[in-house]
């Protein structure tokens, strides 16, 4: 779940809202992965949006968006938690770590989709796979991406494309919270943020 100085970025609830709706369809749990310094306050919102669980991972060295960082913090988590499928936003910073951790993980990665839904591959109508829909060919066509034997099955989200649900208080109040063990050394980072310039809006 994409948090910017302790911010959660709508992305992120976008994809909560739509994990929420694969999840049910799949009867599973629906789980966020929150990296920050100190941002356990977070986790009730994105449970107001659908997580049945919220994993939060504090440490100083996560303040700051850093590929080295995050790309270790969550790999380990993955391969402890060993989820059916992981849920990016393609943002800049997701744009960035999705291929990192496919790569690292052993698995296919199906960038900038549009359309997400859970449905059977051809050849095996026994086991629900996730159906991912992205646009190819220059916007000329829509290819739907599958991913049946590597795990987890991966997408980038395409910011805005997914509908946000209303923020539930209930749910919000009820959403588990777990804080998963990790090593994180400043030996594992290679790079150093410097400043962090946004851009310039266009009028």
């Amino acid at each position: 779940c994409e948090q910017r100085q302790g911010v959660l970025q709508n992305t992120a609830l976008e994809l909560i809202s739509e994990g929420r709706k694969l999840a049910d369809e799949l009867g599973t749990e629906l789980c966020g992965l929150l990296l920050g310094d100190n941002v356990d306050g977070l986790a009730a919102q994105i449970g107001g949006h659908g997580a049945d669980k919220v994993l939060v991972c504090n440490s100083p060295l996560l303040g700051k968006y850093t590929t080295d960082a995050y790309a270790k913090v969550i790999v380990d988590v993955i391969k402890d938690l060993k989820p059916e499928i992981f849920l990016i936003g393609a943002t800049n910073i997701g744009r960035d770590l999705g291929p990192r951790l496919a790569a690292r993980l052993g698995t296919g990665l199906t960038a900038d989709c549009t359309k997400l839904e859970i449905g059977y591959s051809k050849t095996d109508d026994q086991h629900k796979i996730i159906l991912q829909t992205r646009p190819a060919f220059g916007g000329h066509l829509m290819a739907t991406i599958i991913c049946p034997r590597f795990r987890p099955q991966m997408s980038t989200v395409r910011p805005g494309v997914m509908k946000k649900s209303a923020f539930d208080q209930a749910k919000a109040d009820a959403v588990k919270v777990e804080k998963p063990t990790f090593e994180l050394s400043e030996a594992d980072i290679k790079t150093n943020v410097v400043e962090i310039v946004k851009a310039a809006k266009e009028l």
